[in-house]
């Protein structure tokens, strides 16, 4: 699986180096987020990654105070510095969005944060995770641990801060504004930037709604409340600060992870040039009037299965649409979906499974079911009948491809999975395996496994009307089996 337009990333002309099985070993840094076992398939964002952060490059150039000038070009030292060795004085915050749908770009993250400690450019590299799974309010979104590096002016009198948050827009506190407050604050200290994982073109499906601007800084790495504007559609106009008497709103500027984009960001804090930027305007507090998604239809108004899937269908990529239906195969969490998407969909990219996670098929589980172990717990589920409705539109050789794949890498760490490709195929009851509490959730997808697959002998079904009965049996009032609800 590779990361979304990873070809337009790099430099130059020079063919995508294949995936790396052994990438992780060459950096020596821990990964902020848990990476898939050593013999599962690796998402290597790595060549595009390094190609966008080489942009920051430039910070090099500064030694410490300000240089007699400003460089004619970001790539040429300014007087003096040439000859003499940099020094880092710089320090970096990395805030990283941990909502649902971003579990498909901590692969990326991981990526981000190992090749920015690996730069010779920051004088510290300082991760801080963003709770954005369902915030009551702004005091939800940080450990309490964090907010003294979030909200730090700077760390040493001698050194510049810069805060780049890591994002998809589509969490909670981006439609309700929660984080406004927070960016508000930050960016009258020090410089800030978004750094959004999703192309420019689908920001609007997202919380983060961006306007152009030509910025410029009247200093180096001064904080974004100085930055200067001028309207992207009057060119000839002249820089002029913005009023602060009149509004105390700030600009964040907010970047694609390509290279291109991280030059133009670096040019405007190294330079006093004009540079285009995407800007999110943001005020001192939330807006009164949070921008929130349609509510949902209640009742027999809510679409059912076929509906769903058939919006998605429409809206999705080919390889987005093929790996959801292989999806429906499987119990869901971060490394099954990868390891899927990259043994069965190996042209399905990171943007495709991030389309699935946004698309309304899944919910987020609060406390994931099944077993304890990362790597075979339930962290995911498709809403009622959507992974029936998916499994019915699959090839069964598609189908059966699946179950090997997680017999032979997911059993180890999901015992109830142990033997899955020869039940689907030669079906027993028998082999069934034991009705717990942990084994429950693994059952009911091997219903619905067998359920799609009925069509290919009697056995099938007879098996699958015996492990519904003893499913439904274990939730009955009184039985001593207690199965935790998938939703």
């Amino acid at each position: 699986m590779t990361l979304f337009d990873s070809q337009p990333w790099l430099i130059t002309a020079a063919p995508v180096p294949a995936v790396d099985q052994q990438w992780r070993t060459t950096l020596p840094f821990e990964p902020v987020f848990l990476e898939p076992p050593p013999s599962w398939p690796t998402v290597s964002p790595l060549a595009a990654v390094e190609a966008a952060t080489s942009a920051l490059s430039p910070f090099s150039q500064l030694t410490g105070g300000t240089p007699p000038r400003l460089a004619a070009s970001i790539y040429d030292p300014p007087e003096g510095l040439a000859d003499s060795p940099a020094a880092p004085n710089w320090d970096l915050v990395l805030v990283i969005d941990t909502s649902p749908s971003m579990t498909a770009w901590y692969p990326v993250a991981n990526a981000i944060v190992a090749y920015t400690r690996d730069l010779p450019l920051f004088h510290s590299v300082q991760v801080v995770k963003m709770n954005n799974r369902r915030p009551a309010g702004p005091s939800d979104l940080f450990n309490q641990t964090d907010l003294p590096i979030l909200n730090a002016t700077s760390f040493a009198a001698d050194r510049s801060k810069i805060t780049l948050l890591l994002t998809d827009g589509v969490g909670a506190s981006w439609h309700r504004r929660l984080l406004w407050g927070d960016l508000h604050r930050w960016a009258t200290s020090h410089a800030v930037a978004i750094l959004h994982v999703l192309p420019h073109h689908h920001w609007s499906l997202s919380g983060i709604s961006t306007r152009p601007i030509q910025l410029s800084a009247p200093r180096q790495c001064c904080p974004n409340k100085d930055l200067e504007t001028t309207p992207a559609d009057d060119r000839s106009a002249t820089a002029e600060r913005c009023d602060t008497a009149v509004s105390a709103d700030v600009l964040i500027p907010v970047l694609e992870i390509r290279k291109r984009w991280l030059d133009q960001w670096t040019q405007l804090l190294l330079t006093n040039r004009l540079v285009h930027q995407q800007v999110l305007q943001v005020s001192p507090a939330a807006s009164p009037l949070p921008v929130v998604p349609s509510p949902a239809a209640a009742g027999d108004d809510a679409p059912g299965p076929d509906r769903l899937i058939a919006d998605f269908h429409s809206a999705a990529s080919e390889h987005a649409f093929a790996l959801a239906v292989l999806l429906a195969t499987a119990p869901l969490n971060q490394f099954v979906m990868q390891l899927i998407a990259a043994e069965l969909v190996p042209a399905a990219t990171t943007r495709d499974l991030s389309a699935i996670l946004t698309s309304g098929l899944l919910i987020s589980l609060d406390t994931p079911v099944g077993v304890a172990a990362p790597y075979g717990r339930i962290d995911f589920d498709f809403l009622p009948g959507v992974r029936q409705s998916l499994l019915a539109l699959g090839e069964s050789s598609q189908t059966h491809r699946a179950t090997d794949l997680l017999d032979a890498r997911l059993s180890p760490f999901a015992p109830a999975l142990q033997g899955l490709a020869s039940r689907t195929r030669t079906p027993s009851i028998d082999q069934l395996p034991s009705h717990t509490t942990q084994s429950a959730p693994y059952l009911e997808i091997e219903h619905c496994l067998l359920t799609a697959l009925s069509g290919e002998s009697a056995a099938h079904r007879v098996v699958a009307k015996t492990l519904r009965e003893r499913l439904d049996a274990a939730t009955a009032p009184g039985s001593p089996i207690t199965v935790h609800a998938a939703g």
